[in-house]
C-alpha cells in the first residue's frame, strides 16, 4: 500500500452515491416540475437514516451539480436552493439533517440551546402576537435608524423567539385539533339521531354561513 493510498481519507459516499447527489442537483437547477421525482430519487439513493457526514457529502456534490448548470449564480443563490431541496426532502420523506457527533459541533449547538433557552425565560410571558407586534416596531425604528446597534440585537433576538414561540403554538393548536378530531368522530360514531349528525354536518360545512352559540 502506498503513502497517498494511506493518507486519503475515507469518502462518506461511494462513487456512484456520489454522481447521483451531484445529477440530482443538475436536475434539479434544470427543471422544477421534477423537483418530487428528484427528492424520491435523492432519499433512496441517501437511505432513510443518514449519517451527518453523508448529509453533508450529499449536501456538497448536489450544490456542486447546481453550480455546474448555473455557474453565473452566487453562493448564497446555490445555497438557497440546496435550502429548498432540504426542505422538500424533508415534506416528502420525513429526512431532516442528522446531528453532528463531532464534539465541536456538539458543543456550539449546546450553546446555542442554552442562548435560545434564556431568550425564551426572558419573554416568557409574551405570546406570538405580541413578539410580532414588538418585531414590527423595531422595524420601524431601524427603518429610521438602520446603525442602532441596541435596535438590531434586539430585532435578532425577538425574530429568534418568535420562530420558537410559533412552532410551540403551532404544534400545541395541532395536538389540539388531533385530541378534538378523535373526540367528535368517537362520538359521531356512537350517535344514533340522525337530526343532531345533520346539525352537526351543517356546522363543519365551510360553506354554510351559520350562527351558534356555546351553552355553559
Amino acid at each position: 500500500m502506498t503513502e497517498k493510498q494511506i493518507a486519503e481519507p475515507i469518502k462518506a459516499l461511494s462513487f456512484d452515491q456520489e454522481t447521483t447527489a451531484a445529477d440530482c442537483g443538475k436536475r434539479f437547477a434544470k427543471n422544477k416540475q421534477e423537483r418530487i421525482e428528484i427528492a424520491t430519487n435523492y432519499s433512496r439513493m441517501l437511505g432513510t437514516d443518514p449519517t451527518f457526514d453523508q448529509w453533508e457529502a450529499g449536501r456538497i456534490k448536489f450544490i456542486a451539480g447546481h453550480v455546474e448548470e448555473y455557474p453565473d449564480l452566487t453562493g448564497n443563490a446555490h445555497d438557497k436552493a440546496w435550502d429548498s431541496f432540504a426542505e422538500l426532502l424533508e415534506a416528502l420523506h420525513g429526512l431532516t439533517k442528522p446531528k453532528s457527533t463531532n464534539k465541536g459541533a456538539v458543543k456550539k449547538a449546546e450553546e446555542r440551546a442554552n442562548k435560545i433557552e434564556a431568550l425564551l425565560e426572558k419573554h416568557a410571558d409574551k405570546k406570538a402576537w405580541d413578539l410580532r407586534h414588538e418585531l414590527a416596531e423595531t422595524f420601524k425604528a431601524l427603518a429610521k435608524n438602520p446603525e442602532n446597534k441596541e435596535t438590531k440585537k434586539l430585532n435578532k433576538e425577538l425574530e429568534t423567539v418568535l420562530k420558537h414561540v410559533s412552532s410551540e403554538e403551532n404544534k400545541a393548536h395541532g395536538e389540539q385539533l388531533k385530541t378534538l378530531r378523535a373526540e367528535v368522530k368517537e362520538k359521531a360514531q356512537k350517535c344514533t339521531d340522525i337530526e343532531k349528525l345533520e346539525a352537526v354536518l351543517e356546522i363543519l360545512d365551510e360553506y354554510t354561513d351559520i350562527a351558534y352559540a356555546i351553552e355553559e
